[in-house]
């Protein structure tokens, strides 16, 4: 039952993020909550540099970082497609694992200009997010940022030309 009720909750808090709202996630998140996105993507360097190793690095500390994270996620228009919620664990250290599609949809009819697939991993104690770590192609998203910021550019320069 507790397993069921996780899986439920998780899911209608991914229809909200979906819908450009953050705010049930980062109710759910302890005031010491952190993400880590790995890679070398502007995601990943938000507020501090790469450090790469074994060891899980954490990109984002506290819930001020993790909302500026999830603002940054509504306002790109990035949708999460979920394929697998995985629940294990007591209530006091449920870990919760999310094999997703992770996109932003292309306008009618044309590709979509970032797709990925991602697992979230997620630490939980008393039903709290504790901490959030995704697993995904990280060139993918080094990739989208270099298009992003190169068609960027490309806009500033036939602005001023």
């Amino acid at each position: 039952m507790y397993k069921a009720s996780v899986r439920a909750g998780m899911r209608f808090a991914i229809k909200k993020l979906n819908e450009g709202d953050a705010s049930l996630l980062l109710r759910m998140a302890r005031p010491d909550a952190s993400i880590a996105f790995p890679g070398d993507n502007s995601w990943a360097t938000m507020f501090r540099p790469v450090i790469k190793g074994r060891l899980r690095h954490v990109t984002h500390n506290g819930v001020d970082e993790c909302r500026a994270f999830a603002d940054r996620f509504a306002a790109e228009g990035v949708q999460f497609e979920i394929e697998d919620i995985v629940v294990n664990g007591p209530p006091w250290n449920t870990r919760i694992a999310l094999r997703v599609q992770s996109f932003v949809p292309g306008e009618s009819g044309e590709p979509d200009p970032y797709s990925n697939r991602a697992v979230a991993w997620l630490e939980t104690s008393w039903g709290r997010l504790v901490a959030w770590e995704d697993y995904e192609d990280t060139e993918r998203v080094a990739a989208w940022d270099a298009e992003r910021s190169g068609a960027s550019a490309e806009l500033h320069l036939n602005r001023t030309t």
